[in-house]
């Protein structure tokens, strides 16, 4: 039986990395959005990309996090549906191993690619041990971005063109706020 939850669980995973395209906003102009941005690469936007201005009133320090400085749990794999999948485990030990404290004063997010460039998250709670993996946003997602000392993550964080989060290609998602709330995210835009 824990075997076909896992393989459901993966099939999840799989098919819910579809691409999607919701309404998009308002597209800025290259030659406007040019101004204060390029590409990555320095280029300027082809004729088939156009940047989009993200205009967010939340940002990583309206959702400051206090920085647990304690000893860190390990993940508790107590009650967990998929305790007995021996790459499961192996996951999500090895990702709080590879990452410290990262999101959330006392989490460590730990991404796992599903396809097609999307991403998953799992969450494990350093104080407790505590593993959430069925959280929102449900959906892969084009990258993230969070910081270690904030409740707030960045979905679709990959459509941005630089650091400064200002302006996304019309080519990708658009970037989705989410807030940590007790046990899942909860979406701000």
């Amino acid at each position: 039986m824990k075997h076909f939850l896992f393989i459901i669980f993966l099939l999840t995973l799989i098919f819910s990395c579809k691409d999607k395209h919701p309404n998009k906003p308002k597209v800025v102009s290259a030659a406007t959005a040019i101004k204060s941005i390029s590409t990555v690469d320095g280029n300027t936007p082809t004729a088939e990309e156009q940047l989009i201005k993200f205009d967010s009133k939340y940002s990583f320090e309206t959702f400051k996090a206090k920085l647990f400085t304690g000893k860190t749990a390990s993940p508790d794999f107590t009650n967990n549906e998929f305790a007995s999948d021996k790459e499961y485990v192996k996951f999500i030990t090895d990702g709080c191993n590879k990452n410290a404290i990262n999101f959330g004063g006392h989490f460590t997010i730990i991404q796992r690619s599903c396809g097609a460039m999307y991403e998953h998250i799992f969450i494990v709670d350093r104080i407790t041990g505590k593993i959430y993996t069925d959280i929102r946003p449900y959906d892969g997602h084009y990258g993230y971005l969070y910081k270690r000392d904030s409740y707030l993550l960045i979905a679709n964080s990959n459509s941005f063109q630089d650091d400064s989060l200002k302006y996304y290609s019309n080519l990708s998602d658009k970037p989705e706020l989410f807030i940590w709330k007790g046990n899942n995210f909860h979406p701000l835009n």
